[in-house]
């Protein structure tokens, strides 16, 4: 009877891990034309089960959007009015897109891809088996010459963040896109062999909480020292991203940061919360210094949430004092991003300190479980 679970649950893995999922490519990009080259191997385009042709490695085909329709030109010959465009990777394939009127990209991509026009412009998904995919989000996120360490933790986080939001751009015709709306992904890595071994050595390892659901693997470059809530940034708690101290990052790249504007551009902006609003100087430190990072107090009738100053100021983090300078306002923080769930630069730092993945993880998510996700309906039951 074991024999026979065992077998089943080894079926069940290997058909799971093999599920494709969908990436929009080029995500904020609009364009009407793309030249796809095949990189490797061959392709057989199809248009709703209906065979068009075969394309070579070595070969272009041009695809563009017109009244809601796909249209392909490939060997002197036109293939218009299709809704939908399939190229089926035959063997081990790969193409290359050159997105019309912008520059030339070096990304590879493997696998299958999808074409059709959406909102009056081109839309082009890249069907990809999940641990492709992690392995590219790996490279992408972290670039190279990182510990292979910290690569498993890239990978685990970002397995479960694509599983957990699969239905993110649902509408839009396909599941996750390429950007950092989702996770960063430019195809298969090129330039890190060890995220493709890190993406093998966790496969189908996921996060869940306590009561086996996976996690938001929320992650940022650098918390500056201090992790922030949840609720803080997102107004809903999540049990496992709680604010913590985090030593490790503190000394690393992105730990520090300054950005000065002009007092005018101060004084325009704080007018702009409110209109009747009018400052002759700012404070010398931000109320918000240190653990409290949720708002900047200019005084008891105007409090400018700091999460809402990263995004209009472009700030690099909600942790910052500010100074007056002369004419200017100089602020100086601390950390990259949002601050909440695994700081990216900490983990590195834990990694190259021999912390495994493992205990990594659970550094920066609290109370959470590391399990095979074709067994989460075997935890819940």
């Amino acid at each position: 009877m074991r024999l026979i679970f065992f077998i089943f649950l080894v079926g069940f893995a290997s058909k799971a891990s093999a599920d494709p999922i969908l990436v929009g490519i080029h995500y904020g990009q609009e364009y009407l034309r793309a030249t796809i080259t095949i990189k490797k191997g061959s392709y057989a385009v199809t248009e709703n089960g209906r065979n068009l042709f075969i394309i070579k490695e070595g070969q272009t085909v041009d695809i563009t959007a017109s009244a809601g329709k796909v249209n392909a030109f490939f060997n002197g010959e036109d293939y218009a009015g299709t809704n939908k465009l399939h190229f089926y990777s035959l063997a081990t394939s790969a193409f290359n897109i050159h997105p019309a009127g912008h520059k030339t990209s070096a990304h590879v991509y493997e696998e299958n891809l999808v074409a059709f026009a959406y909102n009056g412009r081109l839309q082009l998904v890249n069907e990809i088996e999940l641990e492709k995919y992690v392995a590219g989000v790996i490279e992408a996120e972290s670039g190279k010459g990182q510990d292979l360490e910290y690569y498993k933790v890239q990978s685990v986080i970002s397995r479960t963040y694509a599983l957990n939001n699969l239905v993110r751009h649902q509408a839009e015709g396909y599941q996750l896109c390429d950007a950092t709306h989702c996770q960063v992904y430019h195809g298969r890595p090129q330039n890190e062999p060890s995220a493709a071994i890190a993406t093998d050595a966790t496969r189908d390892i996921v996060i869940v909480d306590h009561e086996i659901r996976l996690i938001t693997a929320a992650f940022h470059s650098n918390c500056g020292g201090t992790t922030v809530n949840a609720q803080d940034v997102w107004s809903k708690p999540l049990s496992y991203c709680v604010s913590k101290t985090d030593s490790f990052c503190v000394d690393m790249p992105h730990s520090k940061w300054e950005k000065t504007i002009t007092m005018e551009r101060w004084n325009n902006y704080l007018i702009s919360k409110r209109s009747d609003y009018a400052i002759a100087g700012v404070s010398e430190v931000s109320p918000n210094a240190g653990v409290d990072r949720q708002f900047y107090v200019v005084d008891s009738t105007l409090k400018i949430p700091t999460r809402m100053m990263r995004e209009d100021l472009k700030l690099r983090s909600t942790m910052f004092e500010m100074t007056r300078t002369g004419d200017d306002v100089l602020f100086k923080g601390q950390g990259f991003g949002h601050g909440v769930g695994l700081c990216q630069e900490g983990a590195m730092k834990m990694a190259i300190l021999d912390y495994c993945y493992e205990e990594i993880i659970h550094f920066y998510y609290k109370d959470v479980h590391l399990i095979p996700r074709y067994m989460m309906w075997f935890f819940q039951e």
